[in-house]
């Protein structure tokens, strides 16, 4: 019986060393943003969208753009009513600001 206990026990050790750290479900999304000395995160916030007779005008972090237009460092490549996509100058490294956010298990197209 002290065998079969001491088993159970080690088993359960075993079980708990080796268990996989789930995250909460129900817990808001973390956001990591990587920083570089060399480079400063700018910090890009979609306002508003509007689609005018002459072009779409955007409206990113209180400033009126078109695309083509630069936001320093960015460029404004597109504009959509529910995204518009910027590409960093020096580097070309592409981001697309939503103007909404998708809802988990949504099927909507842009």
């Amino acid at each position: 019986m002290l065998r079969v206990s001491l088993l159970v026990a080690l088993s359960f050790i075993a079980d708990t060393a080796f268990a996989q750290q789930l995250n909460d479900p129900t817990a808001p999304p973390q956001r990591v943003q990587a920083t570089t000395t060399t480079e400063q995160v700018t910090q890009l916030r979609l306002q508003a969208v509007q689609q005018r007779t002459d072009g779409a005008v955007a409206f990113i972090n209180g400033q009126r753009v078109r695309e083509g237009d630069v936001l320093a460092p960015y460029i404004i490549t597109k504009i959509t009513m529910n995204h518009v996509d910027v590409r960093h100058q020096q580097t070309g490294a592409e981001i697309s600001l939503a103007m909404y956010s998708k809802a988990l298990g949504s099927g909507g197209q842009d």
